[in-house]
């Protein structure tokens, strides 16, 4: 059974989309009811293209500087947003004790006996604060939250109608309170792909100006309209940004002009540079990125990182 909310009252929504998804009722909400809320899936086919630093960093100044609550949803089974963001303590303390988005997809169901003598799946109690993981507050009450992954979606497969939607729908019902949500997503088209296109509103594509890395462009874009042409989801696209730049060569500037020459996407000017200090700001928490903001010597690459979300909060 499907249900479909058309009610403008988010209030009376939120709290019906919680019920159902405790009840294993499958919702279907418009995404627009999220007034104001951005989703977005940062994505590529090919990996070593920046994508992970360039979500990390994107998620950091919206709220750090443009004063946004954010959260970070680690969609990638090799979960470097996770490594990128929180010490490996608190990683292994929580995959202890608390879930990821694993458990989003795959979520545990009690055994419940009806009158009949027939067996039933119930949904447990969600409880928030089990998933997120707080990164950093800041001033006037903006936040930086993340929703980790993990090594288990490695081997997440599944033929159950509907699980594309779990994501969705947890989101729907429990991270209204967010500005932006952002998917670092895996470089493949995948089930996992799927969940995270069904969970957005917009996409934005990294790309490293080199051969292999622009040929995957095509594959991901003729991908996603597969997605649109099978689950009537349109997403808006918010175009490219060119991330690793080797300023010292000419073939970046030939790959770019190449993929101008379509005339068909936007192509951010902001440009993000290759260098060794932009791989140090990736540390093992979040004192990496606020000593990369913070620092004389790292000023030039951090300014290239609020440039492009200031064109990307232009064209959204």
């Amino acid at each position: 059974m499907i249900l479909c909310f058309k009610s403008k009252n988010r209030e009376n929504i939120e709290n019906q989309v919680k019920i159902n998804t405790l009840l294993g009722i499958e919702c279907f909400v418009p995404l627009n009811f999220m007034e104001g809320q951005k989703r977005i899936m940062i994505v590529n086919m090919k990996g070593g293209v920046g994508k992970t630093t360039l979500s990390t960093n994107f998620a950091y100044v919206l709220s750090k500087f443009e004063k946004k609550k954010v959260l970070i949803v680690d969609i990638d089974p090799q979960f470097n947003a996770t490594q990128y963001l929180v010490n490996q303590k608190d990683i292994l303390n929580h995959f202890k004790v608390n879930k990821t988005v694993y458990d989003i997809l795959m979520p545990d169901k009690e055994e419940d006996v009806d009158l009949a003598g027939v067996s039933q799946k119930k949904s447990l109690t969600i409880n928030i604060s089990d998933y997120i993981i707080n990164i950093k507050n800041f001033e006037n009450g903006s936040k930086l939250d993340l929703l980790p992954s993990s090594l288990k979606l490695i081997n997440f497969e599944t033929s159950k109608r509907g699980a594309e939607n779990y994501l969705k729908n947890f989101i729907n019902s429990y991270c209204s309170e967010y500005d932006f949500i952002l998917y670092d997503c895996p470089p493949t088209l995948s089930v996992l792909t799927i969940s995270a296109y069904l969970a957005s509103s917009h996409y934005l594509i990294p790309i490293k100006p080199d051969y292999l890395s622009s040929l995957g462009l095509p594959m991901l874009e003729r991908g996603l309209k597969e997605y649109e042409d099978t689950y009537g989801h349109n997403l808006q696209p918010l175009g490219i940004v060119f991330t690793m730049v080797n300023n010292t060569s000419t073939l970046p500037n030939e790959i770019i002009e190449s993929i101008a020459q379509s005339g068909k996407r936007k192509l951010y000017t902001s440009k993000l540079s290759h260098s060794v200090m932009v791989a140090r700001s990736i540390g093992n928490n979040i004192s990496s990125l606020e000593d990369f903001y913070r620092n004389a010597s790292t000023e030039r690459y951090a300014t290239e990182y609020k440039n492009v979300t200031t064109e990307i909060l232009n064209t959204i």
